[in-house]
């Protein structure tokens, strides 16, 4: 075999293990895995054929160190090294290290292979975009009632990842089009089919971090080029379409917001005592939570509630409903919210619709009569009433969020200088929550759920500042031919606000993937020095 065929075979190799990478990131952690290993293959495959042909490898290594990117990501995991120093808990200091691996593999790998070309660089790009177009209509088929899949809550039609992540990846497919697809041959059309694909699913599971994220970005565009904008027509009609979906988007929020609390005080004399068939209701005054506009733990007749509810519904208030909750709870809700007494005539007042959908564990009208974002929104106000109430947010995904950053915070206050080291973070939240005297349930107690508070607690106030470093390593000089590097830091940074991202597989190679695509240098082959 020729050497000249040898090296093609080696370029196929590589490119196919980024292939699978890229293919894998909205569909597959093993596949993730996979592509790794193929990778480091590949690599053994080409410094094998360097020694046998009496090549030097240094120029590989120089080639590293020249990318700054590359090295700087390493330094997190040698960072988690280094927190073993101060470690007394061995066992998930392994599994942390374990998740972090492709934070040191992967630069090394992917900035001593051979460079990938201009070409390949796109070709990535577009198996990553088929790949997010493949994982969407599954998702979509599962929402539609295509392919027969079970779910409790709308955002588990996400099968593949995590749907917070997979929301992410929809934003940055997004970006991606909109600066490598736009101006190519049928771009523009493929930008506005897929991106409206991608919103409409962000729009189904009413992904509030998906949605929050696309505008910070498209604002950030907006800003760096408002000269631009404001110097043209076209740009003048973009900026002003912008705005008005932001101003509009704060209306509709602020009137689902006032829809649902605006609730006059409760007074105890004003409450009827007794129900039309004279049984005393029971008021729970100190309780003072909402449902839709409506108070939850008023009106309450739990005699005739029972009985009636028994005459509708073969599942006992006290059994458990679909979604592994007391029919009790989510009747009173479900009641409350179509503005019923829990009394026999506010269970005489439910449709045969009604009964199934309680059964089924839906808690609220707004459930079944509104689309994803408006539901979304009634449930985060619901966990806000709950939590203003004073009752625990179990289950509660954002909420939950605010017990763990202050669990966080009490973490950093005592280890502000080195933190808790790399394997101790677990016992650490678990002494935190004790102390703290958290609300939440132990199966609840869980971590920071934010990247910088975790890196904060776990290396110290010089682990988090180095952790910014290189975040931000490369905002300043991203080159006029990668400006997605800047969009993708903006992704990332916000993205960690609200997840541990570099605490998971999918998160650890979403960060290094693509923070690695849009830095490494790219080199020219003579195909396409042939076009120029």
């Amino acid at each position: 075999m020729s050497s000249t065929t040898w090296n093609q075979i080696l370029r196929y190799l590589q490119f196919a293990g980024y292939a699978i990478v890229f293919g894998a990131l909205p569909l597959s952690n093993f596949f993730m895995s996979f592509g790794m290993f193929w990778l480091a293959g590949a690599w053994i495959l080409q410094v094998g054929t360097d020694i046998s042909r009496k090549k030097s490898l240094l120029p590989r290594w120089y080639n590293f160190k020249s990318q700054r990117s590359a090295w700087l990501i390493s330094f997190i995991f040698l960072l988690a090294l280094v927190g073993l120093l101060w470690t007394d808990d061995f066992r998930h200091a392994q599994w942390d290290l374990r998740m972090k691996v492709p934070l040191l593999v992967m630069p090394f790998l992917l900035a001593t292979l051979s460079p990938i070309s201009t070409i390949e660089y796109r070709r990535l790009l577009g198996i990553f975009l088929l790949s997010l177009t493949i994982s969407v209509l599954w998702c979509l088929m599962i929402y539609w009632h295509i392919v027969p899949k079970n779910y409790k809550d709308v955002r588990e039609i996400s099968v593949f990842i995590s749907h917070i992540r997979f929301s992410l990846l929809l934003v940055a497919g997004i970006f991606i089009m909109m600066f490598e697809a736009w101006d190519k041959p049928f771009g523009k059309a493929l930008t506005v089919l897929l991106s409206s694909l991608f919103l409409l699913f962000l729009f189904v599971i009413g992904s509030m971090t998906g949605f929050a994220v696309l505008i910070i970005v498209i604002l950030y565009l907006l800003l760096i080029r408002f000269n631009k904008f404001v110097s043209s027509k076209k740009g003048l009609a973009v900026l002003t379409a912008f705005a008005a979906i932001l101003i509009a988007s704060f209306v509709y929020i602020t009137h689902l917001w006032i829809e649902y609390f605006d609730i006059t005080p409760l007074r105890s004399e004003q409450l009827e005592p007794n129900t039309r068939r004279g049984e005393p209701y029971e008021h729970n005054l100190d309780y003072q939570m909402v449902e839709n506009g409506h108070y939850v733990m008023t009106h309450i007749a739990w005699g005739e509630l029972y009985e009636a509810w028994l005459s509708r519904s073969a599942l006992h208030p006290d059994s458990l409903d679909g979604r592994g909750q007391m029919v009790k709870g989510t009747l009173i809700r479900y009641l409350a919210s179509r503005g019923l007494y829990k009394d026999a005539d506010g269970i005489a007042a439910l449709s045969d619709a009604d009964v199934k959908a309680i059964e089924s564990g839906v808690t609220g009208i707004h459930e079944n009569s509104s689309h994803g974002f408006s539901r979304r929104l009634n449930n985060i106000f619901f966990e806000y009433a709950n939590y203003r109430a004073g009752r625990a947010p179990n289950g509660h995904s954002v909420f939950q969020r605010i017990e763990y950053w202050r669990a966080a915070f009490n973490i950093i206050r005592e280890h502000p200088l080195t933190g808790v080291g790399t394997g101790d973070v677990k016992t650490a939240f678990a002494s935190a929550y004790e102390k703290m005297d958290s609300r939440l349930d132990p199966q609840f107690r869980l971590r920071a759920h934010n990247q910088y508070l975790t890196m904060a607690l776990t290396y110290g106030i010089f682990g988090l500042i180095l952790f910014l470093i290189i975040l931000f390593s490369g905002w300043k000089n991203p080159g006029h031919r990668r400006p997605l590097l800047r969009v993708f830091i903006i992704i990332s940074a916000l993205s960690f606000l609200t997840e541990d991202t570099l605490e998971s597989q999918a998160g650890v190679m979403f960060f290094v993937m693509f923070l690695l695509l849009f830095t490494l240098k790219r080199e020219v082959i003579l195909s396409e020095l042939r076009r120029i």
